[in-house]
């Protein structure tokens, strides 16, 4: 890869990209769709990027007349929400693929339907959930609580990897004849056979049994690899329905007890958008723990599967993850 790419608009109008542009783009591709302050984050604290807010978002505008991200605007009434989302644009898939950062067979047809997310407010809480984690992870050197010894770097190429659910499957599969209502005790319901992803013979079908909303992983200097599993809660789902997945991953991290499982359930609150009806996340995340805590066989399951369990408020919610890092 060249230290420097010189896109050409026409004979007055040039566009010049360093390395860490490219490095941009690969990231907002990976994580699908950021808001232009999501973007900023990433650009100044994990890339390091030395730039004033409006300069870079001069530059991203730049991006956009070059097709290389595709943006959008957000409104939701004259007091609510607002602000501008991007995606990766098609100029920009094709330099990604050109200078290896995508695989040759990559279909470029499936960034048009990024930004046409169902719940748009949602994804993109889950989003600032796994950057803010990252921001502090990048920064951070792990150390173990009892040993003191380093367990995870900063080295965000190396150590740090971000996942969207629909490439990084936690999937099983399932005999035909296997009753799958009754299978084990891992809380399967009636309405298990919608999670079905469509791979199956006469001999049975491979099933999604957990989806979270967005996966980080860990590949650490010392201990197993550690996958912290986002579940963004708004405050709409009902108590009954988390815990429900709480047995679901706890299936996954007993059957992968070479692996560390954390079930990462954020609390949305107003740390997301000063504009929004969001609260400060605290009362609701009081009455989910009081209600897993009333319940032993969740505390049951926590112990038995071995899977770590974080409730938390967006706000700081990435110290909650470095305090579980530490301890396990």
């Amino acid at each position: 890869m060249p230290d420097k790419i010189i896109l050409k608009k026409n004979a007055k109008q040039r566009l010049e990209l360093s390395k860490t542009d490219l490095q941009l783009l690969a990231f907002l591709e990976q994580q699908r769709m950021l808001t232009l302050q999501q973007l900023y984050q990433v650009a100044t604290k994990i890339f390091e990027i030395r730039i004033k807010e409006y300069s870079f978002k001069n530059r991203i505008r730049k991006f956009g007349d070059y097709y290389l991200i595709r943006g959008n605007n957000y409104s939701e009434g004259f007091d609510g929400e607002r602000f501008k989302y991007l995606c990766i644009g098609s100029k920009g898939i094709d330099l990604l693929i050109k200078y290896n950062l995508l695989d040759q067979s990559y279909n470029k047809s499936k960034i048009y339907k990024f930004n046409q997310k169902k719940n748009l407010m949602h994804f993109l809480a889950t989003q600032q959930a796994a950057i803010n984690i990252l921001n502090s992870l990048h920064a951070e050197v792990i150390k173990d609580e009892d040993s003191n010894e380093i367990k995870y770097t900063n080295f965000y190429d190396l150590t740090l990897f971000s996942h969207s659910p629909s490439v990084f499957q936690y999937t099983e599969w399932i005999r035909k004849e296997k009753n799958l209502h009754q299978r084990n005790k891992g809380a399967y319901h009636s309405n298990i056979s919608k999670h079905m992803n469509g791979n199956s013979s006469t001999f049975g079908k491979t099933m999604t049994f957990v989806k979270p909303d967005w996966i980080i992983e860990l590949k650490p200097r010392t201990t197993k690899n550690t996958y912290i599993n986002i579940e963004l809660d708004m405050g709409t789902e009902p108590i009954e329905t988390l815990i429900d997945k709480v047995f679901k991953y706890a299936i996954l991290a007993e059957r992968n007890k070479e692996e560390l499982h954390i079930m990462d359930l954020v609390i949305a609150d107003n740390s997301f958008s000063n504009r929004s009806k969001l609260t400060d996340g605290i009362k609701r995340g009081e009455n989910i723990f009081n209600r897993f805590a009333a319940d032993p066989a969740v505390k049951d399951r926590l112990n038995q599967s071995g899977l770590k369990l974080i409730i938390h408020p967006l706000k700081d919610n990435e110290k909650a993850v470095y305090n579980v890092l530490t301890r396990f």
